[in-house]
């Protein structure tokens, strides 16, 4: 398949009040998401001055935002008046919580927006906090990310100063681990338990009534902040791309083409990718050839069975072994567990190791087999949705690299498959030599 690749209005939405970020940023391929060339922070007086004061939260938001047809933008992408509505009918005090904790390694599209528009995201926070009547508004980071909590502390001081009528504000850590997003693991940690997951299972109809908390990714919050004051809901989206040397967050069109933004960022200098893992290391792996025209529109990418999740598009390059990357990242979803249940303590390791036998063209002749089995086994009975992100990206790379599955499994790896391209720890990788 041929897509002709045409240059792409990538900071359209700058040119309107209703952008998010103030800049596209590069960044260094993993760790903070602290640019490579310093970004002026948006502070209030320049806030006020390009969309004025907020107005006040109330009831009628809920309706205003179900009208805007906004949709969360933290994986998920369910309706925002849904969850909205569904607080709405529980009981018991009520947490709102912008979550700006990226766990996705690669994904620095949240922080980045804490980094350039702070005021935009804490509007939102107030915004929501006053309309749903909460008790207690806060903003939840990862431990390790100094230059949101630099960015949100500089915005409140200056909130403080100017007097602004509006909920009190905490800034709040969590721990550095893969789970501490996950929004029942926010609602226990803030509850005073520890920092994990919930069990899925149903809450009986006869219990006690708990605490509420409504968790909501902070570009969500964002736009909900720019939606309150009359603004359309922009049809554009934060992306995060990962390249050879770096990764670049900028705000896209939705309806640009993956091609296009991948060429329009320097990502298709080359040779086109072989295939490129959409939404992050709990996402989908993609055929390049098959979605290289496709609309970066959540819509657009379930109709072939996708989804843009966390917004994070990571292109493997010719010549890397994508059942390498593959057994990379579930080594890493493996020591990113829970460890709350038979899917997650015995599961994923056991989908893991099978990987690296395979990609190391060590496997035993039902290797193949007993991965589908095990993914059988995982896929849906967790205690918490970690091991069906794990099972939904190995099941992908089976499918989009089967003919490279077929020779590893007849002992003939890749010539790529000691190199892993992608940023995973070199814990992750170690078994490959790459590691070492």
């Amino acid at each position: 398949m041929t897509v002709e690749l045409t240059a792409v209005p990538l900071q359209v939405a700058q040119t309107f009040s209703a952008s998010v970020l103030v800049d596209p940023v590069r960044l260094p391929r993993s760790g903070p998401a602290d640019p490579v060339h310093p970004v002026v922070t948006e502070h209030l007086v320049d806030h006020v001055a390009r969309l004025a004061e907020r107005p006040r939260g109330g009831p009628g938001l809920v309706t205003v935002i179900e009208r805007a047809g906004l949709t969360g933008h933290g994986g998920g992408h369910v309706p925002t008046a849904l969850k909205w509505r569904s607080v709405l009918r529980g009981i018991g005090p009520l947490t709102v919580v912008a979550n700006g904790a990226e766990s996705e390694p690669v994904s620095a599209k949240d922080a980045t927006l804490l980094r350039q528009r702070p005021h935009l995201v804490l509007d939102g926070l107030a915004l929501a906090s006053e309309a749903l009547g909460a008790r207690r508004a806060v903003v939840w980071l990862h431990a390790d990310d100094a230059g949101s909590r630099r960015a949100l502390e500089v915005a409140l001081a200056e909130r403080r100063r100017a007097r602004l009528t509006e909920p009190a504000i905490e800034v709040v850590s969590g721990p550095v681990h893969y789970l501490a997003g996950e929004s029942t693991a926010i609602a226990n940690a803030l509850a005073g338990g520890p920092t994990l997951p919930t069990s899925r299972r149903p809450r009986q109809p006869d219990a006690a009534p708990s605490p509420r908390t409504l968790v909501q990714n902070v570009e969500t919050l964002a736009r909900v902040a720019l939606i309150a004051r009359g603004l359309a809901n922009p049809q554009v989206t934060l992306v995060t791309v990962l390249g050879s040397h770096d990764r670049q967050v900028l705000e896209v069109p939705r309806t640009a083409r993956l091609g296009d933004v991948l060429a329009a960022t320097g990502t298709l200098r080359g040779a086109p990718p072989q295939a490129v893992l959409l939404g992050g290391y709990g996402g989908t792996w993609a055929d390049w050839a098959q979605v290289a025209d496709l609309r970066l529109d959540e819509a657009a990418a379930r109709s072939r069975g996708l989804s843009l999740g966390a917004g994070v598009i990571a292109p493997l390059r010719q010549g890397a072994c994508g059942v390498t990357e593959a057994a990379a990242i579930a080594t890493y979803l493996a020591g990113m567990s829970a460890q709350q249940c038979g899917p997650c303590m015995f599961g994923l390791p056991a989908l893991a190791s099978g990987l690296q036998r395979l990609a190391l063209g060590r496997a035993p002749r039902r290797e193949r087999r007993r991965l589908d089995e095990d993914m059988d086994a995982v896929a849906g009975r967790g205690a918490c949705h970690h091991p069906d992100g794990a099972t939904r990206m190995i099941a992908s790379a089976m499918t989009v690299f089967a003919r490279d599955v077929e020779a590893h499994a007849h002992g003939r790896p890749c010539a790529g498959a000691s190199h892993v391209v992608l940023p995973v720890p070199a814990s992750s990788r170690a078994w490959t030599g790459a590691g070492r």
